[in-house]
């Protein structure tokens, strides 16, 4: 099966999905946001980002959560299936291949 992951736009990349794992998929990403979730600042998936107003003063300093479809795959590839069961694949001429849409 192929998926698509978005990112708040209809662009997306394009995952080869075995079908014995694509009706776990939603609760696969539910808990790869639980994940993310539970990050305290320093992490791979973390940013430390700052805001500085016109008078050179902190406005907020945090660390954000910043992650693609490439990571959602490896995490899952890591901790759900110990092996490399899902990879990218290029981009199909159109959308009518996709079984399966994830928006982040």
């Amino acid at each position: 099966m192929i998926m698509k992951i978005s990112y708040f736009s209809p662009d997306g990349f394009y995952y080869y999905v075995p079908d014995q794992y694509a009706e776990q998929m939603d609760e696969w990403r539910i808990e790869f946001s639980d994940f993310l979730q539970s990050l305290e600042c320093k992490h791979p998936f973390t940013q430390y980002t700052e805001s500085i107003n016109y008078e050179g003063e902190l406005e907020y300093a945090v660390f954000v959560r910043c992650f693609g479809g490439d990571d959602f795959m490896d995490w899952i590839n890591v901790e759900k299936l110990n092996s490399r069961g899902v990879y990218r694949i290029p981009s199909p001429p159109d959308d009518s291949e996709v079984g399966l849409k994830i928006n982040f």
